[in-house]
């Protein structure tokens, strides 16, 4: 009997045996437990634990799951070092195109990733493109302001999306776009990939079941590098405070995600312009955002555009039973110390390494919504909650007094 399960966990077949026959898994269940657990267990969106490419459902084998014909729309900087190099690792993805109205982007990203034979294409192709039954999905990677457009546009043609954060302007283009996606049944992603970082997975998971208490304090520390560069933070938001609506909407989200979705009573802003051509410009480069709960939970979200010593985000969480808190990774885990001192790596030097794996994590959860097997970790509800947060400290930064939700 022992080898005749032995050669059952051992089939190809084993997964559809153990889902279709009850005698089966009966027998696998008093000899293996571990392979039969294996076969039946599915990420909780409760504790967050997100599947990997690796995973042992076999999630990117393509003998049993389909290839998705997709479309780039967007081939700038956080396109072309992040997204479509991890698209392209993704046997399950099949790269049709890529839009890009700079000929510059175009260019760079084409001689970077090798994509001489890959079709690029400008803006006033897509209604082509879109109109291509073949495709399936299409991911959009260009300026915010061009979101809500693009976003509509594709779900109203069928075809599911998942865009860099945040879907839209405005809270309006946001609630548009989800309502979009409700009616035509496509999937709509929003890429928060702090939410696929390990470190921060550990954090939410220690916030569940009330195991910290009643949360009295939170802290989101996020300082970028390098500094973005001058033309971006010339053009990005210039009627509000890009500080917020570009940078600290990340630490927004991640506050709205570890609490719940805890709305939040006030908020105050506070900022200066220390960079004299930031000054020029007329928008913050240091900054704070402080949020009220009716719960008696306070927040405190520091951001800055320029940190010297590398990349860092940062959150600390104190409650009434204990305390969690995620450290920045270093570009190594090695310490050394000697009888004169000691020492250690610098933290990594941007957000492509800093979240290398957390991006990757964000394109395989896009694929499992797609496969039906997952639904969008990031909901509609949170990305409407995050928008009303910046909306509000963009009306603090203006007003210098504290807004109400």
């Amino acid at each position: 009997m022992a080898q005749i399960v032995k050669r059952v966990v051992q089939s190809p077949v084993c997964g559809s045996l153990l889902g279709t026959c009850h005698n089966v898994t009966g027998v696998i269940r008093g000899f293996n437990k571990e392979v039969f657990a294996s076969q039946i267990c599915r990420r909780s969106l409760k504790t967050c634990s997100v599947r990997s490419s690796s995973s042992a459902s076999g999630g990117n084998d393509l003998s049993t799951k389909r290839q998705y014909n997709v479309g780039v729309f967007g081939a700038g900087r956080i396109a072309s070092s992040v997204h479509i190099k991890n698209i392209l690792q993704k046997r399950r993805l099949n790269l049709k195109w890529v839009l890009d109205d700079s000929p510059t982007s175009v260019s760079s990203c084409k001689d970077l990733l090798n994509l001489h034979d890959t079709p690029f294409y400008s803006s006033e192709d897509r209604e082509q493109l879109l109109n291509d039954e073949s495709l399936d999905a299409v991911f959009v990677f260009t300026p915010t302001d061009t979101h809500a457009d693009y976003i509509c546009e594709s779900l109203s043609r069928g075809k599911a999306v998942m865009t860099e954060k945040p879907c839209g302007e405005t809270y309006s283009d946001i609630k548009r776009c989800y309502e979009l996606s409700e009616h035509t049944n496509k999937i709509l992603l929003t890429g928060f990939q702090r939410r696929f970082d390990s470190t921060f997975q550990e954090v939410f998971k220690a916030t569940r079941n009330n195991a910290l208490g009643n949360l009295r304090f939170m802290r989101v520390t996020g300082r970028d590098s390098p500094k973005p560069a001058y033309e971006f933070l010339r053009n990005t938001d210039t009627g509000g405070c890009s500080l917020i609506s570009d940078m600290a909407v990340h630490d927004i989200d991640m506050t709205v995600w570890l609490t719940s979705a805890e709305r939040p009573i006030s908020v105050y802003t506070m900022s200066h312009m220390h960079d004299p051509i930031m000054k020029e410009i007329g928008q913050p480069d240091s900054g704070l955002l402080a949020l009220k709960y009716e719960s008696g939970l306070n927040v405190i979200i520091d951001s800055d555009r320029e940190s010297p010593y590398g990349y860092d985000m940062r959150i600390e969480m104190f409650g009434s039973e204990g305390m969690a808190r995620a450290e920045n990774p270093r570009e190594t885990a090695a310490v050394i110390d000697v009888a004169d001192g000691g020492k250690c790596n610098r933290l990594f030097n941007s957000f492509p390494q800093r979240f290398e794996a957390a991006f990757s994590k964000e394109i395989d959860h896009f694929i499992d919504c797609l496969d039906g097997t997952d639904t969008p970790l990031i909901t509609k509800e949170e990305c409407l909650l995050s928008m009303e947060i910046v909306e509000k400290g963009v009306e603090s930064f203006r007003s210098g007094k504290v807004e109400y939700l």
